[in-house]
């Protein structure tokens, strides 16, 4: 569907859920993929898993709430290709969260680092490297929000729903800050989304599961992960050139509905 023959792409928290999908789904379309991982063995799994694409890719060990773990993907990245053309901020946590009045503070620390935090360091280095480009390649950054960016849910955590509105307003910034370097920043904001992290409550009983999906999603389904990805390519694409400093739902209606 999209051309990404030559460009590279880095994308956080790769090894599983939808990042997993968009690091292949780059390397369907021809980009060479930078990614992040637990450990070296799901490393080297996917590493071997998108040589199949025909395409090259690298990984590093990393903490994606370490500011020098970060820089360090980034660098990996550069040296190995010799530019990052398009980044797809993915890693996060999704913890149990005590009510306000109970919250510990390291908890608020903790998911603020891995999912806002992170995003930052991330980001901070992403455009460095993006600001070392030829102009006429194309350098765009998807950040991965939540529908709960949006709004509240009794389904998340205040930490949490904190770091995804957060993430809005990084991407809304520096779109404006490096609109003049043709970098552009957008998001997306998915709904209840099939992966290890949701397992639990996406997968049981069908009727309990469409009753769940029925009380949040006019579509009655999970999204799913391959559908995130294909957004992010397209954001990610030449067909979007006009699209800057927007988050995209992905929820089947969800936002409509609340």
């Amino acid at each position: 569907m999209f051309d990404l023959e030559g460009k590279v792409a880095l994308v956080t928290g790769a090894t599983s859920g939808i990042g997993r999908a968009a690091a292949q789904a780059f390397a369907s379309a021809g980009a060479n993929v930078v990614f992040s991982a637990r450990n070296e063995r799901v490393g080297n799994n996917l590493c071997q898993e998108l040589t199949n694409f025909g395409v090259k890719s690298v990984y590093n060990i990393c903490d994606v709430s370490v500011e020098k773990d970060a820089e360090a993907l980034v660098e990996t990245g550069v040296q190995s290709f010799g530019k990052i053309n398009f980044a797809f901020n993915n890693a996060g946590i999704f913890a149990s969260e005590s009510n306000f009045h109970e919250h510990a503070t390291d908890q608020w620390d903790k998911v603020l680092a891995n999912n806002l935090t992170s995003v930052y360091f991330f980001m901070k280095y992403e455009i460095k490297a993006m600001l070392s480009r030829p102009k006429k390649e194309p350098a765009v950054i998807v950040n991965n929000a939540s529908i709960v960016a949006h709004r509240g849910s009794s389904a998340s955590g205040i930490a949490y729903t904190a770091a995804k509105h957060g993430i809005l307003g990084l991407t809304r910034q520096a779109a404006l800050a490096y609109v003049d370097d043709n970098i552009r920043c957008n998001s997306v904001s998915p709904g209840p989304t099939l992966t290890n992290a949701t397992r639990s409550v996406l997968e049981g009983p069908p009727d309990q599961v469409k009753s769940f999906l029925s009380s949040v999603n006019p579509m009655s389904e999970a999204v799913d992960a391959d559908d995130i990805a294909a957004t992010v390519l397209f954001l990610c694409s030449s067909k979007a050139n006009m699209i800057n400093g927007h988050d995209i739902p992905i929820d089947g209606g969800q936002l409509s509905k609340l």
